[in-house]
């Protein structure tokens, strides 16, 4: 294992190295965001978000600006037909303090 490589439920999980872990300060900051935009689970109309990891944009899209990133959300209600969500936000928006 390395890399950061996970076991879960007996499983081995890779840990994709272009993802970016967040801190719980800048995990705070993108449930402010999400609070502050009135974002809702698409799947269920939930206002509640677990916040996962960060996938840079900037070089992958040219319509996207250069400071630009994909952040994980999963729906916090368990029974949601569709949890898997995402925001796309600027570095300065949930990276820096």
């Amino acid at each position: 294992m390395g890399r950061g490589d996970l076991i879960e439920g007996g499983v081995e999980v890779v840990r994709r190295p272009e993802l970016i872990t967040l801190t719980e300060a800048q995990r705070e900051r993108v449930r402010e965001r999400i609070h502050r935009d009135r974002k809702t689970c698409a799947g269920c109309g939930s206002g509640g978000f677990h916040v996962g990891d960060a996938l840079y944009l900037g070089f992958l899209f040219r319509s996207e600006p250069l400071d630009a990133y994909m952040v994980a959300l999963t729906c916090a209600d368990s029974a949601c037909p569709d949890p898997y969500n995402g925001i796309t936000l600027r570095g300065p928006e949930f990276l820096f303090p």
